[in-house]
């Protein structure tokens, strides 16, 4: 059999979860099944297309979509196009614009669209919401959705007939790219020679709840400790200032945005997600494959990872003291110990990249076959 022409369709902007979920989709399909492409829709004449340039740094049939603005028609035209020439067989779209272009440009080609839902904003403003609303209802005219977690299947089971054409494929974090992770970076190294070091990797923005991990964490009272936060997003100044207002200007680090960001994670004694919402966090899954020990908030997409007891602690996502409370774990080496190696175990079983590409790879297939 010859293998499916798959194209992930996806957005500008940095490498982020869901950015890193399609080149983990990738590395994991298996070739002599699927012939994976990668496209990205860019709207900002001029820059950086980082997803577009990793997947072809990593051997992948790799295209821009150059559609300049919000939404482009010639977006539409262009994909239409992709498809024709490349003979693909299933657009697989992420996010509410990469789903809107592929659902029009796919339109009488033949080739099949499965949308994944990687999440929704919080608190967003009206235009976003509006957005993300009109995203969900055009699920109806997919030929197949793959939620991530059962929350985010939940959350759209009630529109129209999408139930069903709705298959599950729990969220899952690519071991290959984990294992091959290097040395802690020297400026980490050098942290974790004072004292211990809690870590947190992703976007600076509202729905992260940063504040409450840095209320935690003043109040935590370990003057050896440091608070590492790698990435980048609007909220930073913010939180700089808040640090500073806490009395921890020199004890919390901004790292910024970071292509080496396992290797840091590797080297976090602990690792917090404080977020306010979450599909199944990648972050979560890369620290806990890679034995770091886990603290999150008590929420949907968390709690599918992380076990009280067993694979982590969890806390309630606006309470500081319950985090501060939280962070003693650092001071238990037991349960530090018990907590790494469970971690890993539990995305082994039943999070690895390489079972989500099976189940993609039979989705597509199915989907084809219906064709």
């Amino acid at each position: 059999m010859s293998s499916l022409r798959v194209l992930q369709l996806g957005t500008s902007g940095p490498l982020y979860g869901a950015e890193r979920w399609i080149l983990a989709l990738v590395r994991n399909l298996d070739p002599a099944l699927i012939e994976s492409h990668v496209a990205v829709i860019a709207d900002q004449p001029g820059a950086p297309v980082p997803l577009r340039d990793e997947a072809e740094r990593l051997g992948y049939a790799a295209h821009t979509i150059a559609a300049p603005g919000r939404f482009n028609p010639e977006a539409v035209r262009a994909l239409r196009r992709l498809i024709s020439d490349q003979a693909i067989d299933v657009v697989h779209s992420h996010g509410y614009k990469a789903d809107a272009i592929a659902l029009l440009a796919a339109r009488g080609t033949g080739a099949r669209t499965l949308a994944t839902p990687h999440g929704w904003s919080h608190n967003a403003g009206p235009k976003l919401r509006l957005f993300e609303w009109l995203d969900r209802q055009a699920f109806r005219f997919f030929d197949a959705i793959a939620p991530l977690s059962p929350d985010l299947a939940a959350g759209i089971a009630p529109i129209g007939t999408v139930a069903a054409r709705t298959r599950l494929i729990p969220n899952g974090v690519d071991l290959i790219e984990v294992d091959a992770t290097g040395p802690v970076p020297a400026e980490l190294a050098a942290l974790k020679q004072r004292g211990p070091v809690i870590g947190y990797t992703g976007q600076l923005i509202a729905r992260k709840n940063l504040d409450t991990l840095l209320d935690g964490f003043a109040a935590w009272g370990d003057a050896r400790a440091s608070l590492v936060m790698v990435g980048e997003g609007d909220a930073r100044q913010a939180l700089h200032a808040r640090a500073a207002a806490l009395g921890l200007a020199d004890r919390v680090h901004f790292a910024g945005f970071r292509s080496d960001r396992l290797e840091w994670m590797r080297g976090f004694d602990l690792f917090v997600l404080p977020s306010l919402v979450e599909g199944i966090p990648r972050c979560l899954m890369e620290a806990m494959a890679l034995r770091v020990p886990v603290i999150a908030s008590d929420i949907p997409g968390n709690r599918e990872l992380v076990i009280p007891g067993e694979t982590g602690r969890l806390f309630e996502p606006t309470d500081a003291r319950a985090l501060t409370s939280a962070l003693d774990l650092a001071r238990d080496p037991q349960a530090m110990a018990l907590f790494a190696a469970n971690g890993r175990a539990r995305i082994e079983a039943h999070h690895s990249g390489a079972a989500m590409a099976r189940a993609y790879a039979s989705l597509f297939a199915e989907m084809c076959a219906a064709a």
